[in-house]
């Protein structure tokens, strides 16, 4: 089982495609393609199926490429097993991995080639006016192709298996080679080692490189279809961006001494200074300098107290000497 996503586009022309309408009536009869299932169309014929999708695409008028396609083909060896029915059932399991729901579908069977295979059409806008989420399409139709596999027990292709085995053993190797990589010579370099190759081809207009492949000798992919992170113009970004980095940091800091002198703050150092001078001061009162005679200063204070006021008696002519503690007549 391969899934292969197709170009959008409009209905009249994918529709048109899968049901053979601009084919050669002589060569692609009524039995070599038949309609094996759809849902939300009005109609089996061309026209209708086409205006449904046309209905249905007007809910979401800014999507210019509303409908999608994907071809999904079978290994010659599981032919006996592929009824109409089972085809259904495959491409409905194929369409929730790939989050196609809740929109209108049409899926039909081709017959005019030995290799068995159905078109998968659909409206990118779902029945609620939104867009179908197809973020990272090819990731996801990989995992559901093998997980269909494996939960079937289809064939695997000797050479898919090859296909997918080489793909899987690169993609690491690719990432390792990218890493801190700020050219595309020192790229080429990292990978040579590896065994890969690295091919550009080029616009035909501009002659400028367009894109890349990677090759380990025996097989040739397109930088995207190993990783949609590989491809060229994302690459030549990342080499960008790492080369600019690396020019704008020094090429060795200097280590940091632990004995540095931190700058203080000035509004530390002035809060610091009061509370030292505070201190100082306070602590002053307090201290018993070295020329210090307890005696003299006594007489000192003593010297500094005024004088007691007499004031004379003259009821009884006796002078009275005013103390709070004494009183003594002379």
């Amino acid at each position: 089982m391969i899934a292969k996503i197709l170009a959008k586009g409009a209905a009249a022309d994918i529709v048109g495609y899968v049901m053979r309408e601009f084919h050669d009536k002589e060569q692609f009869t009524d039995d070599t393609w038949r309609v094996i299932d759809s849902d939300g169309i009005l109609g089996n014929d061309y026209r209708r199926i086409v205006d449904s999708f046309d209905i249905g695409a007007s809910l979401n008028k800014r999507i210019s490429k509303p409908i999608g396609h994907i071809a999904v083909s079978f290994d010659r060896a599981d032919l006996p097993r592929l009824t109409d029915e089972f085809m259904v059932q495959l491409a409905k399991e194929y369409m929730e991995c790939m989050g196609i729901r809740d929109t209108q579908y049409l899926i039909v069977r081709h017959l005019e080639t030995g290799s068995p295979h159905f078109h998968i059409v659909y409206n990118r806008v779902n029945l609620h006016g939104k867009a179908i989420d197809e973020s990272n399409n090819f990731d996801k139709s990989r995992d559901a192709t093998k997980a269909i596999k494996l939960k079937y027990g289809l064939t695997f292709s000797p050479k898919k298996k090859l296909y997918e085995d080489a793909i899987a053993e690169m993609k690491p190797k690719i990432q390792a080679a990218m890493y801190r990589c700020k050219s595309w010579d020192e790229f080429r370099r990292r990978l040579s080692p590896a065994g890969i190759t690295v091919e550009f081809y080029n616009d035909r207009d501009t002659g400028k490189p367009q894109g890349i492949r990677f090759s380990d000798g025996e097989f040739t992919f397109n930088g995207s279809k190993i990783d949609r992170a590989f491809s060229y113009r994302r690459l030549d970004k990342f080499f960008a961006k790492n080369a600019g980095i690396r020019e704008t940091q020094p090429q060795q800091s200097a280590p940091i001494s632990v004995a540095t002198k931190v700058k203080e703050s000035p509004v530390t150092n002035v809060v610091e200074n009061v509370i030292e001078t505070g201190c100082q001061a306070i602590g002053g009162l307090f201290q018993v300098g070295p020329g210090y005679d307890p005696e003299e200063q006594s007489f000192i204070n003593r010297m500094k107290k005024k004088p007691k006021k007499k004031k004379a008696d003259h009821c009884n002519g006796r002078f009275i000497l005013t103390s709070q503690e004494t009183r003594r007549e002379d």
